[in-house]
C-alpha cells in the first residue's frame, strides 16, 4: 500500500464512509502473479469455493437399469451450486472414471458469449454490451472455472469454447485459475461467416468474423493426450472423407467397367490400369486391415494409390485421397464442423467437433462433464464413444432437449446409422425440489437430505442426554424425526424443554430441521437466555440472517435469445406448480383459411416464492412445450412456444392438426422452472370429418 493510499484510507475511515470494492485487492492482496486481470467484485478463489452453496441432488427419474452401478447424470439447476455438490462427491470418492481415478477427465463448456449472436446496428450492439459485458460477467465465469479446476482428474483437461468478443479477457483468467504452464493450445475453429456481411457495403466497418476459439487447459503436466492423425482431404472437406471421383468430360476411351459400373455419360478420371490397381489396393485393405487404422496400414505398405468405392447415395463412383497425406493434427481445425441444427436449439454444436475433443483427451469409461449442456451434443457424443457423462443446465428446454436426444440416439457421429440404446442415465433436480417426494423418504435418506439442504455437516454428537445430528457453522443441528412421531409438534414449549436439557452448553445458536407443518410458531427463531433457536423449515426458502446473499430463483427463458444466459441462482426452493386454465380446440387462425390445432392460455398464475422473478399473470409464463403424440410414459416434446410468441398471438399456440396423435401432453413452465403437466385428448384438436363445414371443437381445462 502506498503512502497516498494509506492517508486516503485513514480519511475514509475517520469520516465513516463505506469502502468501495476497489479497496478489496489493496487491503487483501491476492496471490502475486506475473499477470492478472483486476476488476471490481473479484473474490478470492478460496472464498468462492468455500462460500458456494452445495445443493443436494433429488433424483426425478431413471432411464434404464444396471443395478447399483454408475448412472450417467442429467441435472437441472445452477451449475455453480451443482459443481460444488459434485466436488463433495469427488472428495467422498463417488465421482470417478471407470478406471477408478477420481474426478472428471474432460470438461467442455460453451458459455453464452459463444452464442454467435450477430448485430446490425448500434442499438443491438448496446443490448449485447448491457447483457453480458463487464466485470460481473467475467467474475461469474471465473467462479465456475475455479470449481472446474477442483473437479478435474490429475490428468484431466478443460476445453473452453469462446468467440472473439471475450477471448482476450478469458485467456488471462484461465492462466490465473489453471496456471500458465498448464495452457496446452489455442485451437482455431473456422466456421460460418458473420451475418454482418449481408449489410450494405456502406455500413461495413470491420472484417467479417469467421472463426471461434477453443482454449485447451490441463489440470497438471501429466495430461492425457492421444495424438490425432488427420488427412489433408479430411481437413479440406468438412462434408466428410469421400468426394466424387467423376468427370463430366466426354471421352469414350475413359468409359470402362469399374466397380460394376460403365459410364453412359461423363467418364472416369483415371486410366483403366491405374484405377483397377487402386481398387485392388482398397480391397486388400478391406481384407487385411482388420482393426488397424487407415493411417497405420498405408504407412506400413508405403502405397500412394487412392481408394475408390461407390457412393452410398446414388451409386456414382467416389474416391478417398491417399493416406500418404496423413499428418498430426495442428491447431487449425478447418475440417471440423462447429455448428449443427438437428435439434433447432440455438448454438447447437456439431457432433464431429466433440468427437475430436473426446478422442484427443479421453478414453472409453472416462468421465465427461458439460456444465452448459444446451442441446446435449457433448453428452450425446460421450454416450456414442462409451464415456461416462454428466450434463448440467438451468433451462427446462435444455433438459427436455437432451432427454429426447439421448433416448433417440443413432450409432454414428453426425446423427447417422442404426439406433443406439443409451446406457442408463438419471434425471436430477438441484435447487428446486419436490417436497412431497422428499417427505416420503425413509428416515435415513430424509436425515441425509435435510442436512445437505442447509449445508450442515453430518456430524452426530451428544450434548447432555440429547442426540444431535450435525453442525452448521460450528453450531449444533437437530433433524426432527417426523416419521417416528407423526403427531408430535414443535412449539415454544418444545423449545423451552430442549433449552432446559442442553442449556447454554449448546452455545449461542441451535438449529432444528423439520417439515414446515410440524412447527406451531411462525417466527424464524426463538431467543432464550442468550441462545437463539432457529427453525429450518422444509419446504423453505431462506433465513437471510444465515446466508451471505438473499436466495434467488432459477431463471427460464421467455425468448430464444435468452436460452444461453448465465443463471446466478443462490440457494434452493421447492416446486410450486403454476395454476393454468386453457382452451384446446380446432380453429382457423386470424387471417388464414385452413383450420389448425389451437391451445390458448386463458389463465396463468405462478406460485413461486423466491426473489428475482416478480411477473404476474400470464407474464410469469416462460414457455409451453408440446408432445403431440404422447406415449403415456416419456415426454418427447415436438413444439416449443416461448412467451413472446404466445403473447403476440393472444397467448395462443397454433400447430398442424395432422401432427396430433391420440394424446397430447402440454408442459406449462413459469419463469422459475416450475411446471404444470397436462394431458389432452388428441380428438379435441382434430377437424370434424363430416360433410359439413368444419366447426371449432373446444374444451376448457385447468391445472
Amino acid at each position: 500500500m502506498t503512502p497516498e493510499q494509506r492517508d486516503q484510507l485513514v480519511s475514509l475511515l475517520r469520516s465513516g464512509q463505506e469502502l468501495a470494492p476497489e479497496w478489496q485487492p489493496i487491503l487483501f492482496p491476492p496471490e502475486r502473479r506475473e499477470c492478472e486481470l483486476l476488476y471490481s467484485g473479484k473474490e478470492r478463489g478460496e472464498e468462492v469455493i468455500a462460500d458456494t452453496m452445495a445443493v443436494p441432488l433429488q433424483r426425478v427419474r431413471t432411464f434404464g437399469r444396471n443395478g447399483d452401478g454408475w448412472h450417467n447424470q442429467l441435472i437441472f439447476g445452477d451449475n455453480l451450486q451443482v459443481m460444488k455438490t459434485l466436488l463433495e462427491a469427488k472428495n467422498r470418492g463417488t465421482l470417478a472414471s471407470a478406471d477408478g481415478s477420481p474426478g472428471v477427465r474432460v470438461v467442455y463448456i460453451d458459455p453464452p458469449f459463444a452464442s454467435k449472436q450477430e448485430f446490425r446496428g448500434s442499438q443491438d450492439q448496446k443490448a449485447y454490451q448491457d447483457k453480458i459485458a463487464g466485470a460481473a460477467f467475467i467474475e461469474s465465469i471465473r467462479r465456475r472455472l475455479l470449481l472446474i479446476r477442483e473437479l478435474l482428474s490429475p490428468n484431466g483437461s478443460l476445453f473452453f469454447h469462446t468467440d472473439n468478443r471475450k477471448a482476450h479477457y478469458l485467456k488471462v483468467i484461465l492462466d490465473e485459475v489453471f496456471g500458465e504452464p498448464n495452457f496446452r493450445n489455442e485451437i482455431i475453429l473456422p466456421g460460418r461467416a458473420s451475418k454482418n456481411i449481408q449489410q450494405q457495403f456502406s455500413e461495413i466497418s470491420r472484417l467479417n468474423v469467421r472463426h471461434d476459439t477453443l482454449f485447451w487447459y490441463s489440470a497438471s503436466a501429466s495430461t492425457r493426450f492421444s495424438p490425432l492423425w488427420v488427412t489433408k482431404h479430411k481437413m479440406e472437406h468438412p462434408d466428410g472423407r469421400w468426394h466424387h471421383f467423376w468427370s463430366n468430360a466426354d471421352r469414350p476411351t475413359m468409359r470402362y467397367k469399374l466397380l460394376g459400373t460403365i459410364p453412359t455419360k461423363g467418364q472416369w478420371t483415371w486410366k483403366e490400369e491405374r484405377a483397377k490397381k487402386a481398387v485392388a489396393n482398397y480391397q486388400r485393405y478391406e481384407r487385411e486391415g482388420g482393426g488397424r487404422t487407415v493411417h497405420e496400414y498405408w504407412r506400413d505398405t508405403g502405397s500412394t494409390f487412392e481408394f475408390i468405392r461407390k457412393s452410398p447415395d446414388d451409386g456414382s463412383p467416389q474416391y478417398w485421397r491417399s493416406p500418404a497425406d496423413t499428418r498430426l493434427a495442428d491447431t487449425v481445425w478447418s475440417g471440423v464442423r462447429i455448428y449443427n441444427n438437428s435439434t433447432n436449439y440455438p448454438t447447437e454444436k456439431h457432433e464431429c467437433l466433440l468427437a475430436q475433443i473426446l478422442e484427443l483427451a479421453s478414453a472409453e469409461g472416462d468421465l465427461v462433464l458439460d456444465a452448459f449442456a444446451g442441446s446435449g451434443t457433448t453428452l450425446t457424443v460421450a454416450e456414442k464413444m462409451r464415456r461416462r457423462w454428466i450434463g448440467i443446465d438451468s433451462g427446462k428446454l435444455s433438459i427436455y432437449t437432451v432427454q429426447k436426444r439421448i433416448l433417440n440416439l443413432t450409432k454414428d457421429i453426425g446423427n447417422g446409422g442404426l439406433k443406439l440404446k443409451a446406457q442408463p442415465f438419471a434425471l436430477y433436480n438441484a435447487g428446486l425440489y419436490d417436497f412431497a417426494t422428499l417427505r416420503s423418504l425413509p428416515w435415513t435418506d430424509w436425515r441425509f437430505f435435510a442436512l445437505r439442504l442447509f449445508g450442515c455437516k453430518d456430524e452426530p454428537h451428544r450434548i447432555g442426554g440429547m442426540q444431535l445430528d450435525g453442525k452448521f457453522r460450528g453450531a449444533s443441528v437437530l433433524v426432527f424425526n417426523h416419521l417416528d412421531s407423526p403427531d408430535r409438534r414443535i412449539d415454544e414449549e418444545t423449545i423451552e424443554t430442549i433449552h432446559c436439557e442442553i442449556g447454554k452448553r449448546v452455545g449461542r445458536r441451535f438449529f432444528i430441521v423439520a417439515p414446515r407443518g410440524v412447527f406451531d410458531f411462525q417466527q424464524d427463531y426463538i431467543d432464550l437466555d442468550g441462545v437463539r433457536y432457529f427453525a429450518l423449515r422444509i419446504p423453505y426458502s431462506a433465513i437471510n440472517e444465515l446466508h451471505h446473499r438473499t436466495f434467488t430463483a432459477l431463471q427460464q427463458a421467455s425468448a430464444e435469445d435468452q436460452l444461453n444466459d448465465i443463471v446466478e441462482a443462490v440457494g434452493f426452493d421447492f416446486i410450486h406448480p403454476p395454476v393454468v386454465d386453457y382452451h384446446a380446440s380446432n380453429a382457423t387462425p386470424p387471417g388464414e383459411l385452413i383450420p389448425m390445432a389451437c391451445l390458448r392460455i386463458t389463465k396463468f398464475e405462478s406460485k413461486s416464492r423466491l426473489s428475482g422473478n416478480r411477473a404476474e399473470g400470464r407474464s410469469s409464463c416462460s414457455m409451453v412445450l408440446l408432445d403431440l403424440a404422447y406415449d403415456g410414459d416419456v415426454f418427447n416434446f415436438d413444439k416449443v412456444f416461448f412467451a413472446h410468441q404466445l403473447r403476440s398471438a393472444d397467448w395462443t399456440a397454433w400447430f398442424p392438426a395432422e401432427d396430433v396423435g391420440d394424446t397430447v401432453m402440454a408442459v406449462f413452465i413459469d419463469l422459475n422452472g416450475n411446471e404444470a403437466q397436462v394431458t389432452i385428448p388428441g380428438t379435441l384438436f382434430a377437424r370434424k370429418k363430416k360433410n359439413k363445414v368444419s366447426a371449432a371443437v373446444d374444451v376448457r381445462g385447468s391445472t
